[in-house]
């Protein structure tokens, strides 16, 4: 972990960082897994972990995308640990925002931020390339101007990206520098929402593996493999970036049925980590390997190799053969 700067803050996160899968989760994910263990939240990986699915958003015109994280992550949370982010957007307002940071963080609630990556200077993304990325904001320093205000940041993100390595880090950085990856953005603070419902692992298995025989009996496993056949630098790019989610949160949930084997065995499942590793992790990060070289090989003018589609077709298949066997066991 690099550590740019260390501060007095309001709420403090910065030691927590250590408990947050930053190599697995998404840039937002990882900022509310850290929140999460802010706030006392003793397991902060099962409420992203526990759930393996294959959802795509499909939207006319466009390729199809995985709902990676998926879209009702919010509600997700809040059942499983009784805290979920309340969004506010930021409209542009940025001194406004920069108000309810303030009330947060004298409650002791650190917050999500997310803006253009383009314009967060710490970020390898810096000067190179829009995205939107999230970061917590766990202080915040007066100033006469709201512009010279000290923010304290603190990123979970872990990523090799083509600008160079995004790792954990903590800095500070003026309101007045914040504030052009801020015009379009939003934030969020923990609120509750209930009482924490325990995860049925048994039943949480079986559910997951349902769900992967019915994408790829409904043909989404298909669909996302036709839609890139072209694969022109647009379609290639973009088949990169699912393989990336993908297998991340493959390797996510691998960490969790290692959590959870001694439930497993129960149900007959002992040997399922080792298989899912095996399988289905092991061949998505082979096909996110394909998909970044046929990426290189197409921003370079030359054709991007078929087997890249093989690639992700293999892993598919591999995720619904796991996903029978889970099921068959239970019959």
């Amino acid at each position: 972990m690099v550590e740019v700067a260390q501060s007095h803050s309001f709420a403090p996160c910065a030691a927590y960082l250590r408990r947050v899968d930053s190599a697995q989760l998404d840039c937002v994910s990882d900022d509310l897994a850290l929140l999460l263990a802010q706030a006392g939240v003793a397991d902060v990986r099962s409420p992203f972990a526990a759930e393996w699915s294959f959802c795509l958003v499909e939207n006319v015109g466009e390729l199809p995308r995985c709902a990676l994280p998926p879209d009702d992550q919010s509600a997700q949370l809040g059942r499983r640990t009784g805290l979920a982010p309340l969004w506010r957007p930021i409209g542009g307002d940025v001194a406004a925002a920069v108000d309810g940071w303030r009330e947060a963080l004298r409650g002791g609630r650190a917050v999500v931020v997310v803006g253009d990556a383009y314009h967060l200077p710490w970020l390898p993304y810096a000067g190179n390339e829009h995205m939107e990325h999230g970061f917590v904001v766990d202080g915040l320093d007066s100033a006469d101007g709201i512009r010279e205000a000290v923010v304290h940041v603190v990123d979970p993100y872990d990523n090799a990206t083509a600008y160079g390595r995004a790792t954990p880090m903590t800095c500070k950085v003026s309101v007045g520098d914040l504030a052009t990856a801020l015009v379009a953005g939003s934030w969020a603070a923990l609120v509750a929402v209930g009482r924490p419902t325990p995860v049925d692992v048994r039943a949480q298995v079986l559910a997951n593996a349902a769900e992967i025989v019915a994408a790829a009996e409904d043909g989404a496993f298909a669909r996302l493999v036709d839609a890139h056949r072209h694969l022109d630098a647009r379609a290639v790019e973009h088949l990169s970036l699912q393989t990336w989610l993908l297998s991340r949160n493959r390797s996510l949930h691998q960490l969790w049925l290692t959590d959870v084997r001694p439930s497993l065995r129960d149900a007959g499942l002992d040997d399922l980590p080792a298989r899912f590793t095996a399988d289905v992790v092991t061949s998505w990060r082979r096909a996110t390997e394909m998909a970044y070289l046929a990426t290189r090989r197409a921003h370079a003018g030359r054709a991007a190799p078929p087997s890249v589609l093989t690639a992700v077709e293999r892993a598919l298949d591999h995720e619904l053969e796991t996903a029978r066997s889970i099921l068959d066991v239970r019959s």
